[in-house]
């Protein structure tokens, strides 16, 4: 009788959630540069709300050494993604021991509930083959500390996490002491670091050895204030946008509802390319702050497309539409080609 050969090591994967703009893709390459750093096969899924990946664009700059990345877009991994997550993880379980990925990191959208993934590994395709390692909460200092009381999402985020990182707290201390009142006294049992720019302050827990929090008996997943309601724009752009009419369109309150994200990647009109070959920069708008960084360009690799996406509330879509379009340069006697997507 031929015995039976042993079975791999089940995979570790670490969920990585919180609201819209908090840090998450920040802490994530983060995350993902010392697990390459010490030698783990690592491989992304990434969910955002949108019709196109642009947490995708900034992790494979970051990140081309990854063992697998997968993005799922338009959707919430906790619902109608959730078999598009397993089918994905199962995919991952299948490869060959010698290149198959140790260790998952599972982004979701910040308008993603992620009580029902706490329990994925107990999927008939993922029995035995793979583990959650923790879950990890990523919490902006700078939203109004009242949300954790008001916003039934953001709760559930931090009630379920075995790790919280406050994040920005560099930016605005006297916030961060009291977003850390706030989460310390309604979660005394959940370890609670500040980081900053997605790395933790020394001496942080490691988020791969997390003490998982099941959800409480009844405890039904909730779409929060916006789940159900948002609604998000997103453009593939053929031209270098200008810079300042970047800044002006997103720094205004918006005449109608409520501009909860912006992020995307782009050229700039004037700004030429960087020593490292690229033009490419991401812009990031969370908590009411424009931040523009340069996307570096690997050798050998191309240069991932202009694109953006504005998520919210009861935005004018219209307005929305005709002032993505506004923000492309393109040069004398070409034109625009692309069209938004909703």
């Amino acid at each position: 009788m031929t015995p039976t050969a042993p079975l791999p090591p089940p995979i570790e994967v670490l969920l990585v959630t919180g609201p819209l703009g908090a840090g998450k893709t920040t802490a994530v390459n983060h995350l993902l540069k010392g697990e390459v750093a010490a030698g783990h096969r690592v491989a992304v899924l990434i969910n955002e709300f949108g019709a196109v990946s642009v947490d995708g664009s900034l992790v494979n700059a970051e990140r081309p050494e990854l063992a697998g990345v997968a993005n799922l877009v338009n959707g919430c991994v906790c619902c109608s993604l959730r078999d598009d997550v397993v089918a994905t993880l199962q995919a991952w379980c299948d490869q060959p021991a010698e290149v198959r990925p140790s260790r998952v990191v599972l982004e979701t959208t910040g308008l993603a509930d992620p009580t029902d993934l706490v329990d994925l590994e107990q999927e008939p395709p993922l029995a035995g083959r793979l583990r959650i390692a923790g879950l990890l909460t990523v919490v902006s200092c700078l939203g109004l500390v009242d949300h954790l009381r008001t916003r039934p999402l953001l709760h559930h985020q931090a009630a379920l996490a075995s790790l919280i990182y406050l994040s920005k707290a560099d930016l605005d201390p006297a916030a961060a002491v009291a977003w850390e009142s706030e989460l310390r006294a309604a979660f005394k049992d959940i370890p609670l670091v500040h980081s900053r720019q997605g790395v933790p302050a020394a001496g942080a827990p490691d988020p791969w050895r997390g003490d998982l929090r099941p959800a409480p008996e009844g405890w039904a997943p909730c779409e929060g204030p916006s789940f159900a309601e948002a609604r998000s724009l997103s453009v593939l752009w053929d031209h270098p946008l200008d810079p300042a009419a970047l800044e002006a369109l997103f720094l205004a309150p918006p005449a109608q509802g409520e501009l909860l994200r912006a992020k995307g990647v782009c050229a700039f009109t004037g700004w030429p390319r960087r020593n490292d070959g690229s033009d490419r920069w991401a812009f990031q708008l969370a908590d009411g702050r424009l931040e523009v960084a340069p996307l570096p360009l690997s050798a050998g690799t191309a240069a991932p497309p202009c694109m953006g996406v504005v998520i919210g509330t009861g935005l004018d879509g219209g307005f929305w539409k005709k002032a993505l379009r506004e923000l492309e340069q393109p040069p004398e006697g070409a034109r625009r080609k692309r069209v938004l997507g909703r």
